[in-house]
């Protein structure tokens, strides 16, 4: 028996297991998945998490339920393709360098328009802003900062912010489920606050990253959580972009020259 554990509702965390197990070929294109209550009693959920799990890879493509027959994967599930940005530090060790944090702001602040827009509140309500400036070997190469409504950790700033991951002390400390992100990744030329900040040259070339997070409520509602944009300098930083499909998994390595 496989316990769902975790912050994650337990019908995405159901979904996440299923999905990977088509992904990686444990089932097969046409193959009848395992019936309702088989995966009850394998994962020891309710019928209603279960139908919720098949519910959601039903929508994203990857089974087909068939009346009176059963549940079955689709014969193009596994060429759906993924993308994921690994970690900063992971990268920095990765290259031997020693990665570093310095928080430059942290404070509860009024949503502007943009931030409201961004994370589905209201204009004025309060959230927490974080600005952070992240070092290799001393040298700084990304600028970021995170908004997210106070409302969703509110103690979120009395914690060590620049020893800390704030991904793991939002899942793990405040119990926020992080489901889902939506990337953007655009070349940008660094305007002279900006490269002050970066400790480089004005007009220097640089990757923008805005990366909207969502979680899921009590009633399994899909809602923005965290708004994230940084600038990464380009002479500094290169992107380890992963691609899986039909079972292979792609490395590309995606960098600016000066």
């Amino acid at each position: 028996m496989t316990v769902l554990t975790g912050p994650a509702p337990k019908y995405h965390q159901l979904a996440e297991i299923l999905r990977r197990k088509i992904l990686d070929g444990d089932y097969a294109p046409d193959e009848q998945l395992p019936t309702e209550a088989a995966l009850c009693r394998t994962f020891n959920a309710s019928r209603g998490t279960v139908r919720k799990a098949l519910d959601m890879l039903t929508r994203q493509g990857f089974i087909r339920r068939e009346q009176g027959r059963g549940t079955f994967v689709n014969p193009q599930a596994s060429q759906h393709s993924y993308f994921t940005l690994t970690s900063f530090n992971e990268d920095m060790r990765r290259q031997h360098r020693q990665p570093g944090t310095r928080v430059l702001y942290a404070a509860i602040v009024p949503a502007t328009a943009d931030i409201a827009r961004h994370l589905g509140i209201g204009t004025d309500d309060p959230v927490l802003c974080i600005r952070r400036l992240r070092l290799a070997d001393g040298t700084p190469v990304v600028y970021e900062t995170r908004y997210l409504a106070q409302s969703l950790c509110p103690q979120l700033l009395d914690y060590d912010l620049e020893n800390l991951s704030v991904h793991d002390l939002l899942v793990h400390t405040c119990n926020l489920p992080l489901i889902r992100t939506v990337h953007t990744l655009e070349a940008h030329i660094l305007t002279p606050d900006e490269a002050e900040l970066l400790q480089t040259e004005p007009g220097s070339p640089a990757f923008l990253v805005d990366r909207l997070t969502y979680t899921v409520d009590d009633t399994g509602y899909e809602r923005p959580a965290v708004w994230y944009t940084a600038l990464f300098r380009g002479d500094e930083y290169h992107f380890k972009t992963e691609f899986q499909t039909s079972g292979m998994v792609h490395l590309a390595d995606n960098h600016l020259d000066k």
